[in-house]
């Protein structure tokens, strides 16, 4: 690291969540999304905020009242075989990259019926922290793909609004990064 990233690394932001209160997380730790996120263009800089697992927060850095339930998109295994899109001027995707993929998770009042959205996952540049969201136009993927089977028991798992600690810059030694962990 040269001394500018390590500099970065020490520098740490302040945030307001309506969730959690008031956030300190490290410079480093924010992710770009220059396009933002379906419906929210204008909101572009984010965290991420462990949780139970497999949940983390997507949380916005600049709107305290914007935070996704997200999980790891590499959770699916081999059925959600999704790449992300290189030479992508948001992302500035490289084919070594190391990336994670974030998948926005919808929960509802009945946790047996919390859904991810799979046709739209959030891919992350580990190199650069930048990201983007990618529609796939592939029936395989779903906009509600069911998380819980009947005989599952999600309710000691669902996200809950309580203290979430900050995600590590980095992780992993593979292609990907496990963002949901």
């Amino acid at each position: 690291m040269n001394s500018e990233e390590l500099e970065k690394n020490k520098e740490m932001i302040i945030f307001m969540s309506s969730r959690f209160g008031e956030m300190q997380v490290p410079a480093a730790s924010i992710i770009e999304i220059p396009s933002g996120v379906i419906g929210f263009p204008e909101a572009t800089r984010y965290v991420m905020l462990e949780h139970k697992h497999p949940f983390s927060w997507l949380h916005a850095v600049d709107d305290p009242n914007l935070a996704f339930v997200v999980v790891d998109g590499f959770e699916f295994g081999q059925q959600f075989d999704v790449k992300p899109p290189i030479n992508d001027k948001d992302g500035d995707f490289r084919e070594d990259d190391e990336y994670a993929i974030l998948i926005i998770v919808t929960v509802r009042p009945d946790p047996r019926m919390t859904t991810a959205n799979l046709k739209a996952p959030i891919f992350v540049n580990m190199r650069n922290r930048s990201g983007v969201q990618v529609i796939f136009d592939d029936p395989r993927y779903s906009t509600r793909f069911s998380l819980w089977s009947d005989d599952a028991q999600p309710a000691e798992s669902a996200p809950r609004e309580e203290s979430p600690r900050e995600e590590p810059a980095s992780q992993g030694d593979s292609k990907h990064s496990d963002a949901g962990e």
